[in-house]
């Protein structure tokens, strides 16, 4: 009879907690944050209607400017730098200008290719800049026209002068090392 009442019981405390989800089911979450339930005073402030009032915690802006993890807690204010000292040179000296149309003697570096439809895009960087551009044939990287673009080299051309940019320059160097051995 023990294990009959032990089913029966065991049975009765599932269709409870059945019952409970179901209920629990329907009902709507508030997920809004937590406020203090304190007011400015210390003591509990309600609205007509009987829920909390929320008090006003005022501007947080100067909080979120400051270190949150410095000791101090101070707002970090660089050093001022101060203006080195120019010598100014007794004689003008004139130095010829560059012409404005010449472009970099330096060409500038493959950094990949794609390949794509039959359409070839290379990604250059001029020397000395930190971002690099897609180029397709025909297109002008300073200075330098893009002639041919293949699945390992892109080839350059300004002023009658030719550049062929590998896009692995070590695998090319080795691969023509082992070649001229045979």
């Amino acid at each position: 009879m023990t294990g009959k009442f032990a089913a029966l019981a065991l049975a009765a405390i599932i269709a409870g907690l059945v019952a409970v989800n179901v209920a629990l089911y329907d009902t709507p979450v508030d997920i809004a944050p937590i406020a203090s339930a304190k007011g400015r005073d210390g003591g509990m402030t309600s609205a007509p209607g009987g829920s909390l009032e929320i008090p006003d915690l005022g501007d947080f802006s100067e909080t979120f400017e400051r270190p949150l993890f410095s000791p101090t807690r101070r707002k970090f204010v660089p050093e001022p730098i101060e203006p080195q000292p120019v010598e100014v040179a007794a004689v003008a000296v004139e130095q010829p200008a560059p012409p404005q149309n010449a472009a970099p003697a330096v060409a500038p570096s493959l950094l990949g290719i794609s390949i794509h439809g039959g359409a070839a895009k290379a990604l250059l960087r001029i020397a000395g800049a930190d971002n690099a551009f897609w180029y397709g044939n025909g297109e002008t990287v300073d200075g330098w026209t893009v002639s041919t673009i293949d699945k390992n080299q892109a080839v350059l051309e300004r002023n009658g002068k030719v550049a062929r940019i590998s896009l692995y320059p070590a695998s090319q160097d080795a691969a023509s090392i082992g070649s001229v051995g045979q």
